[in-house]
């Protein structure tokens, strides 16, 4: 299966070709005419698509593939314009796939700003070379194809959207999953390195959960864990993040979070999930296990913090349930 990353690729590298084609074929259709010097431009456009589509081919990074479609829509923006200075009544059809290009290619935003700007001037140049109504009927279309193209642009992001957020949640709790845990605590490591700021890492189990569900049923239980993740949800700071994995187990990850203060969190935890009322059953507690990363005193990944977060809740666990141990 294609990543997000390999897919945008192939798409934005199909939609130069088909670029490459059209601008091909405009060329022809203008050598035909004798207008040889649209004719050159149009190749020469031609020839810069063919190219941009090899690149987005083989791009290896979401970024290096924007940078290329900024430079490659500004220099075909540029020779538009230029084109169109004498001749804005045969160029103006090179901008409609222009326009369609830049909503694949770009950000919503600079596609929405680059085909204004390439609306005003046209109209511009049309009015002043030719007469108003056809500046206008090339302001009505043009405005028309933007707009659709927009409309689609949006609903594709917000379904994008939509779906890493499906991919990278635990569909009953809420909370982010547990590969999204593997992939973040990997970036606030290298995070923590460069700040030289601690990081914290919680892991949490309902006590005795297994007979709980034995008691009460699966099905019955889903409100329990839902309410509970709804509680630690709640009591996080700004910039922290929750995570549960298949298991029920709970993680909340705290960036710029010293030792000491992993500890009081985790107590605080401990005591409010302690002494509220519950349902399914009427209350519930809860083992923690802190572990804290100190930049420049230790080595460690992401796979290795977690696994001294996991030892020190089994400690707790060991040790009586419903406590905090602190992993050294």
């Amino acid at each position: 299966m294609k990543t997000d990353q390999q897919l945008m690729a192939s798409i934005s590298a199909a939609l130069y070709l088909l670029t490459s084609l059209i601008m091909f074929a405009l060329a022809v259709q203008n050598y035909r005419y004798g207008l040889f010097e649209l004719c050159y431009t149009a190749s020469l456009l031609s020839g810069l698509y063919l190219g941009a589509a090899g690149y987005a081919r083989f791009a290896r990074a979401a970024k290096m593939l924007r940078g290329m479609s900024q430079i490659v829509l500004a220099i075909s923006a540029l020779l538009i314009l230029i084109e169109s200075w004498d001749a804005a009544s045969y160029t103006r059809y090179w901008a409609y796939p222009l326009a369609l290009l830049s909503f694949v290619t770009l950000r919503h935003a600079h596609a929405m700003i680059a085909n204004a700007v390439v609306l005003v001037l046209l109209a511009i140049l049309l009015w002043q070379q030719s007469n108003l109504l056809l500046s206008l009927a090339f302001v009505s279309s043009f405005s028309l194809l933007i707009a659709l193209a927009s409309t689609f642009a949006q609903l594709h992001q917000r379904r994008s959207r939509t779906l890493v957020e499906l991919e990278i949640r635990d569909p009953l709790t809420g909370a982010y999953n547990f590969r999204h845990l593997e992939d973040t605590l990997g970036k606030e490591i290298c995070r923590a390195d460069r700040t030289g700021k601690a990081l914290s890492l919680i892991a949490l189990e309902i006590d005795y959960f297994p007979q709980i569900i034995d008691l009460h049923g699966p099905v019955t239980t889903q409100d329990l864990v839902k309410q509970f993740a709804d509680t630690l949800g709640a009591m996080i700071r700004a910039g922290d993040s929750q995570y549960c994995d298949s298991n029920h187990s709970f993680y909340l990850l705290l960036p710029c979070t010293p030792p000491e203060g992993v500890v009081v969190i985790a107590e605080r935890i401990r005591r409010t999930i302690e002494e509220q009322s519950w349902p399914v059953v009427d209350s519930i507690t809860v083992s923690l296990g802190c572990k804290a990363y100190r930049p420049g005193q230790q080595q460690s990944d992401a796979n290795m913090l977690i696994n001294d977060a996991n030892i020190a809740l089994v400690e707790a666990q060991k040790n009586g349930h419903n406590r905090v141990c602190h992993h050294d």
